[in-house]
C-alpha cells in the first residue's frame, strides 16, 4: 500500500493485527463499548482493538484509495486519488481532523480490488474508502465492505450500483446511467431521429444501452440498431461500418474509458462526424484530450457528471492543477466529494467506527460549503437514503468550436442542458433492498 500525509504507521498496524485475529477490522466491526463516545483514543475503545479514532480533540481517520493506477484506466485513478488529497489538505485546514490516504492499485480487477481493500483495512486501520473507477470493480468492493462495515464510495456510474447490487455500506458518488440519460437523450432526440447505438459489453455499457434506448423513444426517435463492442477495444472500424450501413441519422458511442478516444479516433479518421450526429455517455474530458480538439468539437451531445467548463471556484481548479498531473476533470470532483463526505460524517459522528460514518451519510444533504461551491446551483445535494445516490445536477454537453476551446486549464466542451438532481434520479429502483 501507498500512504500518504505524515501520521503514525506502527500504532494502526498494532490495533489491526488486533483487530484480524477475530476479522473484527479496527474502526470498521465496532466493539462493545458502543465505539462513538470519543474516547477510544486513549485505548479503550473496546475489546476488539477498534477505536474512534482520537486524540484529544482531534480526530484522526484513515481513508483508503483502492483504485486503478496503472493500465488504461491510470487517468481516472490517478484523478480520484489527487481529487481525494486536496479535500484532506482542505479538511485538515477547516476542521479539527488528522487524515491519512493510504491507495493502493486494483488493476481493473474485482478480485484484486476486494484484496487490497481487505488489505488496506487489516494492515493499515482504514476506516473507510472510496474510487474504484469502474462500476464492476466498485460494487465488489462494495458488496466487501457492506460485510464487514466499512463506508465504500464507488465511482462506477452502473445503475447496478444503486440497484440489484446496491449495499448497505456502499454510496454512489457518481451518478447512475440513467441520471445521465435522462439530460441527455432529449438532446440526443432533438437533433436526430434515428439512431444507431454502439456500447461497451459489460454492466456499464449494457445498461446505457437500455436506458438510452427507452429514453430516446420515448422522446420520439428510434434506435433502428445496436451492437454490443468487447470492452476494451482495439479496433471500432467493423462496428463503424455496421452503424453506417444501417444509415441512421446518428451514431450513439455509448462506450467506457479509453475506448472513448479509440473509437473517436476511428471516427473521425474515416469522416464520419461529418455526416451524422455523434453521440456520447458519461464523457470524461481527458479521454478526448488525449484524441485531440477536433474529435472534442465533433461531440454533438454528450452527458456528463461534472465538468470543468462549469462556473467552479478559480482557487480549487488551481489546487488540482497544482498537484495533479491531469488537468481539472469529473474524477478529480468524484475523489474530491468523496472524501470531504465520508470525512466529516466522521465528524458528526464523532467516531470512526463504520456504523457510525455509514448512519451520518444515509439521508444526509450536504452542508460542505466546499462541495456545493462545485456543483453551482441553489438546490440540495443529498444522500438519498432509500439507494444511498448523491442526488445531484447532470449536464448534456456539446464540444465547442476549436477556436473557443480554452487551455490553461482546458475547457473544451459547454453544457447545453443541466438537470436537477431530483428530477434526473427519478424514483429510487426497487430491486434495491438496504
Amino acid at each position: 500500500m501507498s500512504r500518504s500525509n505524515r501520521r503514525q504507521v506502527l500504532r494502526r498496524l498494532g490495533g489491526a493485527a488486533t483487530a484480524a485475529g477475530t476479522f473484527g477490522f479496527a474502526g470498521c466491526m465496532g466493539n462493545g463499548n458502543g465505539g462513538g463516545n470519543g474516547n477510544g483514543g486513549n485505548g479503550n475503545g473496546g475489546g476488539n482493538g477498534a477505536t474512534t479514532g482520537t486524540t484529544g480533540d482531534t480526530l484522526e481517520i484513515t481513508i483508503g484509495c483502492p483504485t486503478a493506477l496503472s493500465g488504461a484506466f491510470a487517468p481516472n485513478g490517478e484523478a480520484e486519488r489527487d481529487g481525494g488529497q486536496l479535500a484532506i489538505r482542505h479538511l485538515e485546514n477547516d476542521l479539527d481532523v488528522s487524515v491519512d490516504l493510504v491507495t493502493a492499485d486494483t488493476e481493473v480487477d474485482p478480485s484484486v480490488a476486494v484484496e487490497r481493500l481487505e488489505g488496506m483495512v487489516v494492515e493499515d486501520g482504514v476506516h473507510a474508502a472510496y474510487g474504484g473507477v469502474s462500476s464492476a470493480v466498485g460494487i465488489a468492493m462494495g458488496s466487501w465492505g457492506s460485510d464487514n462495515r466499512v463506508p465504500f464510495c464507488p465511482h462506477g456510474a452502473s445503475d447496478d450500483i444503486t440497484g440489484a447490487e446496491c449495499s448497505e455500506y456502499m454510496f454512489a458518488t457518481y451518478s447512475g446511467n440513467s441520471m445521465q440519460a435522462s439530460v441527455a437523450a432529449p438532446q440526443m432526440a432533438e437533433q436526430a431521429d434515428d439512431w444507431y447505438i454502439l456500447y461497451s459489453d459489460y454492466t456499464w455499457g449494457q445498461t446505457a444501452e437500455t436506458i438510452f434506448t427507452e429514453v430516446l423513444e420515448e422522446n420520439g426517435s428510434n434506435v433502428i440498431g445496436s451492437s454490443a463492442v468487447p470492452f476494451p477495444a482495439d479496433d471500432y472500424t467493423s462496428y463503424l461500418n455496421t452503424a453506417e450501413e444501417a444509415d441512421p441519422d446518428g451514431i450513439a458511442l455509448l462506450v467506457a474509458g479509453l475506448d472513448q478516444r479509440t473509437s473517436m479516433n476511428q471516427l473521425l479518421s474515416v469522416g464520419l462526424e461529418q455526416d451524422y450526429t455523434i453521440a456520447m455517455h458519461q464523457l470524461e474530458d481527458v479521454n478526448l484530450w488525449g484524441v485531440g480538439q477536433e474529435a472534442a468539437a465533433a461531440i454533438d451531445v454528450a452527458s456528463q457528471g461534472w465538468l470543468p467548463s462549469l462556473d467552479v471556484p478559480a482557487d480549487w481548479i488551481s489546487e488540482i492543477r497544482e498537484m495533479s498531473e491531469h488537468e481539472p476533470y469529473v474524477r478529480h470532483y468524484m475523489g474530491y466529494t468523496s472524501v470531504d463526505q465520508l470525512v466529516r460524517a466522521a465528524v458528526r459522528a464523532g467516531s470512526t467506527d463504520g456504523e457510525a460514518i455509514k448512519n451520518e451519510l444515509e439521508g444526509h444533504e450536504v452542508e460542505s460549503e466546499r462541495v456545493r461551491a462545485l456543483q453551482p446551483s441553489e438546490e440540495s445535494l443529498y444522500w438519498r437514503a432509500a439507494d444511498h445516490q448523491l442526488v445531484q445536477p447532470v449536464y448534456a454537453s456539446a464540444g465547442r468550436a476549436v477556436e473557443d476551446m480554452e487551455s490553461d486549464p482546458d475547457r473544451w466542451f459547454e453544457v447545453i442542458d443541466r438537470m436537477p438532481g431530483e428530477e434526473a434520479a427519478g424514483e429510487p429502483s426497487a430491486e434495491c433492498e438496504l
